[in-house]
């Protein structure tokens, strides 16, 4: 069993009444349990953190992906309207951006 604190030791040897004693003697007595629950709250905060940490990374790694996405589906766009419309088949520019951009999904 771990010792009493100096602090603790010192309250008991003061004490003059036995009710002073017992308050003192009760201090000391959760001592030990208030730091497991320290450690555990620590850990706990340390674990709370670390996931948050983690959300944060992913979430920004959905952001990249999404935007990488949204530029790629734009440059399919851009390429057929830079085509002079192409072939578009009798589609309109949007039906055949829809058409490329489904395509990509299919890829």
């Amino acid at each position: 069993m771990k010792p009493l604190s100096k602090l603790h030791a010192e309250a008991v040897a003061k004490a003059k009444t036995d009710d002073e004693k017992v308050k003192a003697a009760a201090v000391a007595m959760i001592e030990t349990p208030m730091e497991m629950i320290r450690a555990i709250l620590l850990k706990h905060e340390q674990a709370v953190i670390e996931v948050m940490k983690e959300l944060s990374e992913e979430r920004d790694r959905a952001v990249d992906l999404l935007t990488a996405e949204r530029e790629a589906c734009a440059k399919v766009c851009e390429d057929i309207a830079a085509d002079n419309y192409g072939e578009l088949s009798g589609r309109t520019i949007p039906e055949a951006c829809a058409t490329a951009i489904r395509a990509r999904g299919q890829a």
